[in-house]
């Protein structure tokens, strides 16, 4: 069999794991939770993490007004019917060898991936705002408004004292792989043809380039990594601090100041996470954009700026209560730093 019909065949094979592999991952962390709580999402159902984890959710969801998390949802019954259709088709277009039905099925997967996160988005967007109006709890925003509990469609989001995480798992890095290999069949076919390309060093990139896609923050391994700004072996727990590119690059720190100064005169890729260390959480790294600083002399920071961070408002307020200091939040501590954007 010629390689450009097997990179096809293999890579709509690859679809099949979705029937038994998770497509989606959404986590809440919060203190009250140590071992965070989520949901795993396939194409056929919803199931829990841990053993009781989408009752817990739907019990905090009916204090706040949120429907409960459903048994079934129309999705389920359409979604294998599509994914089974473009396993036979891509199976078909394998046998028949034509590279320009190999790139046809790229793109119909292509299509059809839009469609399935637009309705994703468009499910997590009914969740978080259509609230019942007897709900036990009621916040609001600053402005006064009803607080709305959307998830981030990819990424991570505060809502309350929660920290959500919505995150593709192995059934779509499997189906990203798939789709890849179905290029790599459109290009290998020319080889094929013409004898010009090297399939193999294709096969490379793309499959480095599927497994990169997760971009994530990194574990900072105290005592041994150096601080990307000053160089300093970063060794404080409760001051680190971390930024990561959108490529994936991580930037790690000793100090939030040391984070701070280094933004100051930024010239590397766009930035999708802003760290620092949880005061309060020896260890644990929280959005910045999020979190509550404190600048204080009774607490010092490795690089002398009394710079500290806290998660949450209420570790904050009670640290502040016994040692005073300046109270700031991101968009501050930026104009501290004399940080523009």
């Amino acid at each position: 069999m010629k390689r450009s019909k097997l990179y096809m065949l293999v890579g709509a094979l690859l679809l099949a794991s979705l029937f038994v592999l998770p497509l989606w991952n959404i986590t809440l962390e919060a203190p009250q939770y140590p071992t965070p709580i989520g949901m795993n999402i396939y194409i056929t159902r919803f199931t829990g993490v841990g053993e009781n984890d989408i009752r817990n959710i739907n019990i905090m969801n009916h204090y706040v007004g949120m429907k409960e998390i459903p048994e079934v949802i129309p999705e389920f019954t359409i979604f294998p019917y599509f994914v089974g259709g473009m396993i036979l088709l891509g199976l078909l277009f394998a046998l028949i060898g034509n590279r320009k039905l190999y790139i046809t099925w790229f793109g119909l997967m292509i299509l059809l991936g839009t469609l399935a996160m637009y309705d994703f988005y468009q499910w997590e967007y009914d969740y978080g705002h259509d609230l019942k109006a007897n709900a036990a709890i009621k916040f609001t925003d600053a402005d006064g408004n009803p607080m709305t509990y959307q998830p981030p469609l990819i990424g991570a989001k505060r809502i309350l004292n929660f920290r959500a995480i919505s995150m593709p798992r192995i059934g779509t890095y499997l189906m990203v792989l798939g789709m890849a290999l179905s290029v790599l069949a459109f290009i290998q076919h020319k080889k094929e043809s013409a004898g010009k390309l090297s399939a193999v060093l294709i096969l490379g990139f793309l499959v480095t380039g599927v497994w990169s896609c997760e971009v994530k923050p990194q574990k900072i391994n105290y005592g041994t990594d150096a601080c990307d700004f000053c160089r300093m072996t970063i060794v404080d727990r409760q001051h680190a601090a971390q930024l990561v590119t959108e490529k994936g690059k991580a930037y790690k720190y000793d100090a939030i100041e040391c984070m701070m100064n280094d933004l100051k005169k930024w010239d590397r890729p766009a930035v999708a996470f802003y760290l620092v260390a949880d005061y309060a959480n020896p260890g644990v790294l929280t959005d910045a954009r999020e979190a509550h600083f404190l600048i204080s002399e009774s607490i010092p920071s490795p690089m002398g700026a009394f710079l500290t961070a806290f998660a949450y408002e209420t570790a904050r307020a009670d640290t502040f209560d016994s040692v005073g200091g300046e109270l700031l939040y991101w968009s501050e501590l930026k104009s501290e730093f004399d940080l523009t954007n």
